[in-house]
């Protein structure tokens, strides 16, 4: 589960265009494209800062950005049409449904000088699989894959556990360099010196870290040539600016060339200003509020469902997103061509609500407002969210909401690193969170989040302990399905089922919004991040650099 570190306000403008194949930037430089220039630093601001560099224990979306656009090679990478392309990996041969041989390319290396090999590939899988590290690669990308091995110094063969649809996508994660990680025990990773300086293999390399400060990139010189070659720009700075009020007064006045993420409503200030450029695009972000099936009064499918029906996501979405965002009703985002479009998701009808509540046994015995059990026992949770804007702003929504149907919602708002740690020891009642596609195989995330395999494993991502064998069984069927039409069949069963069971109450899918200063040229933003093209960003002729 990678963390969204961003908040949102709101903006009365929303994004239009969901489907991929009109997927564009929304606010481009006007005219004749100044030509590049190479050298120059240009400044990156974002609210909060990183938490470590390991490709295998990393849980936050930027960091991922980062590691898989600028610090390291992935073995695959996606085009703009979100087809796989070779990166690390120059070619591949499937073996049927068995599995797959990659060849990697030859003049990639570490930034120490050693060169990325096979060696190297099977020993990020192996210590990804090891459940002691609890890695998200581990749990959300080769769960179909049982075994690696090293066939030549170049080449690497994976064995499927089974077959399984969109399986190239499983690749969608950078090896890390054995020579320095080997030894380390897998407990021990997250802590580790490697954690907070890498030694990565991409067009960047790390220069420096000062936490809740700055984060100073500087081109790798050997990058391949086939792969983009070293960047033109001399440095990227990632200063940390906790107000979003600072962050765009600092982009206007220069202080910073990008503003990562936008508060949607400063949109329109962007919009209007000729120096900048808005980006704004379907994300792979879905919001939600996970219940701990194994925790009163939740371990009932009806109070779940009765939570559903007494939030009103459209208002949440009108009142702090503001259009910035669409309904959900699964891990299936709206521009996948899997979504099943023919399921809706529990309406927003609190007379409902109050009828499954009351049927499961919570009414209102003392005349106080809030629901109690036959044993007296108040309808009464907490709600932990973190610590961020809009989080806070969607959880008093929620709380509000709930309210009206009787329940009473405790808010908890946590700093994400200590809320993340109660999340995976299954210390809650409900969590406000967010699950963003790791990579573009929709399969991923139902089996990361529901597969009755993970309801036990500590560090998994399926901390509802959800275990339901229909869910289980459908989750399998898709997951191995290559007719997209059948696959259709599937995934929109099973999200019929999460209507019913409603481990979760879907949100909304988030609209992403991000500014740049016109005289930084080479930014494309879509659902592959916002760092998708940090590695070909450059300074326009005639723009001052901002570097110190």
């Amino acid at each position: 589960m990678r963390d969204r570190f961003g908040d949102l306000g709101a903006h009365p403008r929303r994004v239009a265009a969901l489907l991929l194949s009109v997927l564009v930037i929304l606010a481009a430089a006007c005219g004749r494209e100044a030509a590049p220039r190479a050298g120059g630093t240009v400044i990156v601001g974002m609210r909060a800062d990183f938490a470590g560099f390991n490709p295998i224990t990393n849980t936050a979306q930027y960091t991922d950005e980062l590691i898989k656009y600028a610090l390291f090679t992935p073995l695959i990478q996606y085009d703009e049409n979100l087809q796989v392309r070779p990166y690390l990996a120059e070619s591949w041969e499937m073996l049927g449904d068995t599995g797959v041989v990659f060849s990697l390319r030859r003049d990639v290396r570490w930034h120490d000088g050693r060169p990325v090999t096979a060696e190297d590939v099977k020993f990020t899988f192996d210590l990804a699989k090891d459940p002691a590290t609890g890695s998200l690669i581990g749990s959300a990308y080769i769960t179909e894959v049982a075994r690696a091995e090293v066939v030549d110094s170049y080449t690497v063969r994976f064995t499927f556990a089974r077959p399984h649809a969109q399986a190239l996508e499983d690749f969608w994660w950078p090896p890390v360099p054995k020579h320095l990680l080997e030894g380390i025990p897998p407990e021990d990773l997250r802590n580790a010196p490697y954690n907070r300086a890498p030694v990565g293999s991409g067009p960047y390399r790390f220069m420096e870290w000062r936490a809740n400060e700055r984060l100073v990139l500087e081109p790798n010189p050997d990058f391949p040539e086939a792969l983009g070659g070293p960047p033109a720009l001399q440095r990227v700075v990632f200063r940390i600016v906790p107000e979003t009020s600072t962050l765009l007064t600092e982009l206007i006045t220069g202080g910073i060339q990008v503003n990562i993420p936008l508060v949607p409503d400063q949109a329109a200030q962007v919009e209007a200003d000729p120096n900048l450029q808005l980006f704004a695009f379907p994300s792979r972000t879905v919001y939600f509020i996970g219940w701990n099936t194994r925790r009163e009064p939740f371990t009932d499918a009806r109070v779940r469902r009765a939570m559903t029906y007494a939030i009103n996501r459209q208002e949440i979405i009108e009142a702090l997103l503001e259009g910035y965002g669409s309904p959900a009703t699964s891990t299936i985002p709206p521009w996948s061509p899997l979504y099943p479009e023919n399921v809706e998701p529990l309406p927003y009808d609190p007379q409902e609500a109050m009828r499954l509540l009351d049927e499961a046994g919570w009414t209102d015995r003392n005349g106080d407002g809030v629901r109690e059990n036959a044993a007296g026992r108040p309808l009464r949770f907490t709600l932990l969210s973190s610590d961020n804007p809009l989080n806070r702003n969607v959880v008093a929504v929620v709380q509000s909401q709930l309210r009206q149907v009787g329940v009473d919602a405790q808010i908890r708002t946590l700093e994400f690193q200590t809320l993340l740690t109660q999340h995976r020891a299954r210390d809650f009642d409900a969590v406000l969170q967010t699950w963003v596609l790791d990579n573009f195989q929709v399969a991923s995330a139902p089996a990361a989040l529901f597969h009755s395999r993970w309801a036990d494993v500590p560090r998994s991502a399926n901390r509802s302990s959800f275990a339901n064998p229909r869910a289980d069984s459908l989750i399998d069927a898709g997951a191995a399905e290559t007719d997209p039409r059948r696959a259709r069949e599937i995934w929109a069963a099973f999200t019929e089922l999460l209507n019913q069971e409603q481990p979760f109450t879907f949100m909304f899918w988030l609209d992403e919004l991000a500014a740049a200063s016109r005289s930084l040229g080479g930014v494309v933003m879509d659902p592959r991040g916002e760092f998708v093209s940090i590695a070909g960003w450059h300074l326009r002729s005639g723009a001052a650099s901002a570097g110190r």
